[in-house]
Parts: C-alpha cells; sequence; structure tokens
C-alpha cells in the first residue's frame, strides 16, 4: 500500500530532505526508501534519480534521536489533553510552538486554544459554586452535587440552589423532597415557577394533583 502523507510530513521532507539520508527518512515515517525518495522527487527536493544516491550514500548517517523531539511534544500534549490535564497539555504544546516549526507549530496552536478555553472554564467554576454544582451534577456525581449545593444554607438562601436541588430530586423521582425544595425557590424568586413549568425535571410532579399550584402560572 502505497505511503500516505501528512501535511506535516511533507513539510518536513522539503525541509530536511536534501540534509538527511534516505535512510534516515525512511525510518523516521516508517516507510522504506522508494517511497520517501518518489515523494521527494514530487515535492522538487530531488530532480533526478542520481540525487537519490548522493542523499542515500555520499555520507553516513549522523547519530540523531529516532523521534523528533517537536512532534514527541506535540504527542505528549495531546496525550494530556486526552486525559483533560489542560495546563500539562498546555505547557507542552507552548514548546512545540517555540520550536517555529511552521506545520507543527499550526497543529499546537489549535490544540492550545482548546486548553486555554478549557482552563477558563475550570477557573469560572471555581469562582462560582452555584457552576461547580450544575457540573457535578451533569458528570453524574448527585451526591456531591446536593452537598454543595446544600452547603451553609445555600438553598435556603438562593434561589439558584434551591431550584438545582428541587430539580435533582425531581429527576432521582423523590417528588415530595423535590416539592418542598422548588416551593423555597419559587419563595426566593417567583420566576423559578415558570422555569419550572417548562423544565422536563419536573414532569412526573407536574402530573401530581397535589403539587400543581407550584406550576400555576398567573
Amino acid at each position: 500500500m502505497a505511503k500516505r502523507w501528512q501535511k506535516e510530513d511533507l513539510a518536513y521532507l522539503k525541509r530536511y530532505g536534501k540534509t538527511k539520508s534516505a535512510e534516515e527518512l525512511a525510518v523516521r515515517f516508517k516507510t522504506d526508501e522508494k517511497a520517501v525518495h518518489a515523494a521527494l522527487v514530487e515535492l522538487g527536493v530531488l530532480t533526478t534519480p542520481r540525487a537519490k544516491e548522493v542523499v542515500a550514500f555520499s555520507r553516513p548517517a549522523p547519530p540523531r534521536p529516532e523521534t523528533d523531539p517537536l512532534v514527541q511534544q506535540l504527542t505528549n500534549g495531546l496525550e494530556w489533553l486526552q486525559k483533560q490535564e489542560w495546563k500539562k497539555a498546555a505547557a507542552e504544546l507552548e514548546k512545540v510552538i517555540a520550536g517555529d516549526e511552521p506545520s507543527l507549530s499550526a497543529r499546537a496552536r489549535q490544540f492550545l486554544a482548546i486548553c486555554r478555553q478549557k482552563l477558563a472554564v475550570d477557573q469560572e467554576v471555581a469562582d462560582d459554586p452555584f457552576l461547580e454544582a450544575v457540573m457535578l451534577r451533569n458528570r453524574g456525581a448527585i451526591k456531591d452535587a446536593l452537598e454543595l449545593a446544600r452547603r451553609s444554607g445555600r438553598d435556603r438562601k438562593d434561589d439558584r440552589f434551591a431550584f438545582l436541588v428541587a430539580s435533582i430530586h425531581a429527576s432521582e423521582g423523590r417528588l415530595d423532597e423535590a416539592a418542598k425544595a422548588l416551593a423555597q425557590a419559587i419563595e426566593l424568586n417567583p420566576r423559578n415557577r415558570v422555569h419550572a413549568f417548562h423544565s422536563a425535571d419536573f414532569a412526573e410532579l407536574r402530573r401530581h394533583a397535589e403539587h400543581r399550584q407550584l406550576f400555576e402560572l398567573p
């Protein structure tokens, strides 16, 4: 099967095609010297068959790491990105950008933008316990979300926390507890009656006649 060259591969060949041996390049891209030669000719780096011999056999290959440092740093960055370790990923990607390899730097910048966006969101969440509670709920950490929403009596003083507690109870089927928390949320902010009327979390609660008054709109 013919070697499929990526854009960053071709950029590397253009840059090092005349200074590295065909054997080195073949090892670098896990292919054979014939495929490397064909790519170099197509890129205009080599123009004659004799040029291949000059590149491949005129000098011994100098010792070098098997993996290009910038490629390894990009790989490390992507691995940290997959693990959602945004700070560690950003540190590796910044090294790639500093290396000034155009094709690799372009990719690194794309992923670095993702890291910075995630770090900004994490900081926003850290600064707002309500957002943190919502994220915990969305991740399925229901017990932790309820604990955070109730800490220091937040659900009795802040309608956002009261409504969140109500919606968690309702979605978990604890209808009496949901009704009590929703009543508190409405007392703190009457607009929560409208929110509850349209929320799918309270669909089951709305069907119970004894709690219908919670959803009666003016």
